[in-house]
């Protein structure tokens, strides 16, 4: 019998066989190899064997790029542990002496934080820049900030020290969450080749953003995202391309003229109320936007009573200023508006979508489905979208952030639902199906109006309640594809998100879920 002391000299022969199979590797192999892995995963291969416990070090040291984005980075140990590897790190590169093009940190640091800390974060964002990176990203993931009377929340910001971007340099994308922009002074030469700002959690305000866009003549993206002392939003540009202005609550007026804009996105309300019986409603003036490709108007998870609005006809003018686009993302309450607009008044007119191919519905999980189809009905019957649309995308969503009452069901608006046609209509994917007997009647209704179409794919919810199981599923995949169509040649099937290959949305981001 063998026995125990030769057992283990086998199997230390055999690791150290393995290891050498690791270990014989050439280098710029393994360095490229540990480059494309997230930190963690890099960190790991420290235990593969001693030679391994600094390599991916030196790897992470010699790549032009420090990205410690990954969640899983800081969580689960304290601000300084993890704040103090972000610096081991930028040291050893700078040791190194390779360039730097891009550096990323996001830092789970609820406040109040140490003065260390916040000196180890404004001596990052230094020296990325110092060192000639194009690219710098820091989200120090503070929670939602107070309204601007609050001092509270300037005291969870990371304040900046005014000289950070005074100096010239090659930066050309900033994201920055949870900062202090208060003592920065404009126009700022290190800021001058920006081509994307990305503010978030910041108490950026609107003369700053007028200042921003004056002095940074290259700028392509602007995303403002949980600003609190924003109120009115002006963007003039001759250069942008993307604008996003989400969850800026405070916000009473939007006024682009960007006549370069490809995609626009305002995720916000689209009344607000300050003590008054009846609300107001937000201004919009948008200009020319010829080259339009992609509109993003949603208002889910924003506080609207329907019953308090006094002005209907402000999202008519929203919709008729995005209406060329070739791909849109509409939600319920931007739905209600128009319906109630056009009941109002039927002679008002309303632009076509001629462009129009792809239409990404954001509809709710409960709630009458009749009135919503009623809403789609009227929509597409004012923008004619039964003659373009050719790929159609339902994103089901929970109930709880529709903060409205959908009025009743008009017999003229039924019988609009009932002679609704998508005739160009070729794809339909729904999301976050979990198989009621509601979300079973919008796909029939669906279905009876695609005569030419190709396929619908269901993707089924994953997790909350009312996620289907195993059982559930197997029951779907047969009960679907055997519901009436009006096409012939069109394939149905229902899979999970980690099953299903077919085409998303240009849009896969969405402000109410975050």
């Amino acid at each position: 019998m063998e026995s125990h002391s030769r057992r283990r000299r086998r199997r230390s022969s055999a690791a150290t066989e393995e290891e050498d199979r690791l270990s014989s590797l050439p280098d710029d192999l393994l360095h490229s190899i540990l480059r494309g892995l997230p930190l963690k995963h890099a960190a790991r291969t420290s235990s593969l064997s001693r030679r391994w416990a600094h390599r991916w070090l030196r790897a992470l040291a010699a790549s032009p790029v420090i990205d410690l984005t990954d969640r899983d980075f800081a969580r689960g140990q304290p601000p300084a542990r993890a704040a103090a590897t972000v610096t081991r790190c930028l040291r050893l590169h700078a040791e190194h002496g390779a360039p730097l093009h891009a550096f990323r940190v996001a830092l789970v640091s609820p406040p109040p934080r140490s003065r260390r800390l916040v000196g180890d974060v404004v001596g990052w964002v230094s020296a990325a820049v110092a060192r000639g990176a194009r690219e710098v990203e820091l989200d120090l993931a503070p929670p939602s900030l107070p309204q601007e009377d609050d001092d509270r929340g300037a005291a969870a910001l990371v304040k900046l020290p005014a000289d950070v971007f005074r100096a010239r340099s090659s930066l050309e994308r900033l994201a920055l969450g949870g900062f202090s922009l208060h003592a920065l002074a404009f126009p700022a030469a290190g800021l001058a080749g920006l081509r994307s700002l990305s503010l978030t959690n910041t108490n950026v305000t609107d003369d700053a953003v007028r200042l921003v866009l004056t002095t940074c003549p290259a700028l392509e993206s602007l995303a403002l995202t949980r600003c609190p002392l924003l109120s009115s939003v002006t963007v003039a540009s001759e250069t942008l391309r993307a604008l996003e202005v989400a969850g800026c609550r405070a916000v009473r007026a939007v006024r682009v003229a960007a006549p370069a804009l490809e995609s626009l996105a305002f995720h916000g309300r689209i009344f607000y109320f300050h003590g008054r019986p009846y609300g107001d409603a937000v201004v919009f003036d948008l200009g020319a936007m010829p080259a339009l490709r992609d509109a993003y108007p949603s208002h889910l998870g924003c506080a609207f009573d329907f019953g308090v609005a006094q002005d209907a006809q402000t999202y008519p003018y929203l919709y008729n200023a995005v209406a060329h686009a070739r791909t849109l993302t509409v939600c319920p309450v931007g739905l209600l508006l128009l319906q109630q607009a056009h009941s109002d008044d039927e002679t008002a007119a309303y632009a076509n979508a001629p462009n129009l191919e792809e239409l990404q519905l954001l509809m709710g999980a409960q709630g009458s489905l009749e009135v919503e189809l009623e809403h789609l009905s009227t929509f597409c019957t004012i923008a004619s979208l039964g003659l373009v649309l050719k790929r159609l995308f339902v994103r089901i969503i929970s109930p709880a952030i529709l903060y409205y009452a959908g009025g009743g069901r008009s017999s003229a608006a039924a019988a609009a639902a009932d002679e609704t046609i998508f005739d160009q209509l070729a794809l339909i994917k729904v999301v976050n199906f979990s198989g009621t007997k509601r979300e079973l009647r919008l796909l029939r209704f669906l279905l009876k109006r695609a005569p030419v179409l190709e396929q619908m794919v269901v993707v089924v919810a994953v997790e909350g309640e009312g996620a289907p199981g195993d059982e559930q599923l197997k029951a779907l995949q047969k009960q679907v594809p055997r519901l009436r169509k009006a096409s012939r040649q069109a394939r149905v099937s229902v899979c999970r998100p980690d099953q299903d290959g077919s085409p998303n949305h240009a849009r896969t981001r969405f402000f109410h879920e975050e």
